[in-house]
Formats: C-alpha cells, sequence, structure tokens
C-alpha cells in the first residue's frame, strides 16, 4: 500500500488486487490508515480473493487533511470502494476495524453483503468524552495528547505525529454520528455476522460487541472475543489466529 500525501508513507501491499470472483472490502479506522490491514489483506488475497483496502480521505496523509474531512465523506469513499468491487466481483464481503466497523454496519444494512465482520467495532466507545467533542470543536481543531510514544518504523512514526499525538474535537464529533447512525443501521442486518472483540481494548469496550451480536436479525453470527490482543486486532499479537479466524468465516 502507499499513500500520496504532505509526505509519502509507503507500505507493501497495492490498496487493490484482483485475485478472484469475491471480493473482500476492509475499511480502517479513525486515524487509521490502509497500514492497519497490511497482514490480513495479504493473507486474504493470497487465499484466493480480491481485495480492496481504500485510505479514507483525510487518514494515512496529514492532520492538516484530516481536519478538512467529515463523516459523509468517509462513508462515501467506502461505498464507492464496494462498487468499484462489486463491479467486478460476483460478491463482496465486508470487515470493518473500529470506526471502519461502524461504517461497515451501516453499509451492510443498506447493501445487503453475503458476509459481514467487524473487529472492535466502535458502537460504543469506553470514554463518554466523544459526547462533548462537538462543544470543544467550537475552540480548538485539535488538541497534543499528554502521553505519546514513538515508532522505529519511519512511516508509522509518520502517522504518529501526524495523527495519533494530538486529540481531534471536530472529527470526533464526526465519528459521534457515524456511532449513532451505526446503533440504528444493526438492527436491519441480515448479513452472515462474525463480531471480534479483544479483551484488552482500551477504546471499545467488550459491550459494543455484545450489542453487535444481540442486534443483528442475521441467522448466522458469531462472537469471538480474542484475550491478549488490544484495539487494532488485525495488526496486533494475534493478528494470525485473528486472521485464521476472518479468513475461515469468509470461506464458510
Amino acid at each position: 500500500m502507499h499513500f500520496v500525501d504532505c509526505k509519502t508513507v509507503s507500505c507493501s501491499l497495492p490498496v487493490f488486487q484482483i485475485n478472484g470472483e469475491v471480493g473482500v472490502l476492509f475499511v480502517h479506522g479513525f486515524t487509521g490508515s490502509p497500514h492497519d490491514f497490511t497482514y490480513m489483506a495479504k493473507k486474504t488475497y493470497e487465499a484466493g480473493f480480491t481485495v480492496s483496502v481504500p485510505r479514507l480521505p483525510g487518514h494515512g496523509t496529514c492532520g492538516e487533511d484530516f481536519l478538512t474531512t467529515k463523516a459523509h465523506d468517509w462513508l462515501r469513499r467506502a461505498f464507492d470502494a464496494y462498487y468499484d468491487l462489486k463491479a467486478i466481483c460476483k460478491d463482496v464481503h465486508i470487515v470493518g476495524l473500529s470506526m471502519g466497523g461502524v461504517i461497515a454496519i451501516i453499509m451492510a444494512s443498506v447493501l445487503k453483503p453475503k458476509k459481514l465482520v467487524t473487529l472492535a467495532a466502535a458502537t460504543h466507545l469506553t470514554s463518554n468524552r466523544i459526547k462533548f467533542a462537538k462543544f470543544v470543536a467550537l475552540f480548538r481543531d485539535k488538541l497534543p495528547k499528554q502521553k505519546s510514544q514513538t515508532y522505529e518504523d519511519p512511516a508509522m512514526e509518520t502517522l504518529n505525529r501526524e495523527y495519533w499525538s494530538y486529540e481531534w474535537p471536530k472529527q470526533g464529533a464526526e465519528l459521534y454520528k457515524l456511532i449513532k447512525m451505526s446503533r440504528k443501521a444493526v438492527r436491519q442486518i441480515v448479513s452472515e455476522t462474525l463480531v471480534v472483540a479483544a479483551r484488552n481494548d482500551e477504546l471499545v469496550p467488550l459491550k459494543a460487541a455484545q450489542f453487535i451480536y444481540d442486534n443483528v436479525r442475521s441467522e448466522k453470527r458469531k462472537l469471538l472475543i480474542f484475550e491478549k490482543s488490544g484495539h487494532v486486532l488485525s495488526n496486533d499479537v494475534e493478528k494470525e489466529a485473528v486472521t485464521d479466524a476472518v479468513l475461515e468465516w469468509l470461506k464458510s
């Protein structure tokens, strides 16, 4: 994957690869990038699927770009990527991480894909601060985080410097719009649904996964909780096991 932005951040897998008549759309999370799915998308491609890992507007580039985007921009890009896949594939499944999981729920409620996978989908958050984001956004576009970490990988450090070192009230308010939409949309889902959560997730509580599992209308559904992983399940210590579980679901 590669992103073209204020500074170029590059990874190893193209955002679109054709390898079969069944497609899988991967939707990354808030302040995330296609990098979140580097391992999972590669393995999915090798398993015989055509894969698409779009970069949502304002993501994977720089903070200035991020501030110009809203919820409808992120939704539109995901829908466009789905239709691009649908144009060449017989079926298209959707996999979403965090905010991408929320977007995947909204999409599935309308598009009715055969299979849906949510990874730490943020229908609920551990902190309630996001409810007040729109008020904070009246005064500040971004706020430096008190704690920040560094990364040895230059690409990851660029993303850290541009995104993860700040709180984004304006964009947080846009995320909250999607969260509220997803809570309503989940009851319209009839897709075969795999709900995946992480025990050590500090951002999304386990009740979010239970909420999705309890409210989808799918006759075929499954809830998996991974004990060692943090929020970014697709790129954490159990990514191999998570990916195996996702592929088993997509192939079943």
